[in-house]
């Protein structure tokens, strides 16, 4: 799909405020993560979600509509997380991964804005989870990145 298509959709969309939102919960990934020794040593689980927000181009009112290019593919994120994340080596600090997983989800022209949560499950023995949320905005165009 075209950039200008799919910014002349988001703009009819934007106009009347529809919104999708695209998630991907608590996918579990290995991943050599952490500041300490022991982390330095093994990999541990981290789980990952990923909530994605885009204007909603159209109503889906067709029931054999099957065309991923006209929705965005969670399955792609999957493969992200489960793929390159761990093919990234040893990442010091969540927020790192975090950026990267946005900034992977912001390929997609049509996403506006991204939130990721990462939680090392393994940390602490008394608590579910310890971990990070980041929500970014897509960048205005020709916007660097902080």
């Amino acid at each position: 799909m075209t950039k200008s298509v799919v910014q002349r959709m988001e703009i009819t969309a934007q106009s009347a405020g529809d919104v999708i939102r695209v998630f991907l919960r608590d996918c579990r990934v290995d991943l050599s993560i952490g500041i300490y020794q022991a982390e330095m040593q093994k990999t541990q689980p981290v789980i990952v979600s990923v909530e994605l927000e885009a204007a909603l181009p159209h109503r889906y009112q067709d029931r054999v509509e099957s065309r991923l290019d006209r929705v965005i593919d969670y399955e792609q994120i999957y493969n992200f997380i489960q793929q390159e994340l761990p093919r990234m080596g040893h990442v010091y600090l969540l927020e790192t991964l975090a950026e990267q997983v946005i900034e992977y989800c912001f390929r997609d022209i049509r996403v506006r804005k991204a939130r990721v949560r990462l939680e090392k499950i393994e940390v602490f023995s008394s608590a579910a989870g310890a971990g990070i949320e980041i929500t970014r905005n897509r960048p205005a165009e020709g916007a660097s990145p902080s």
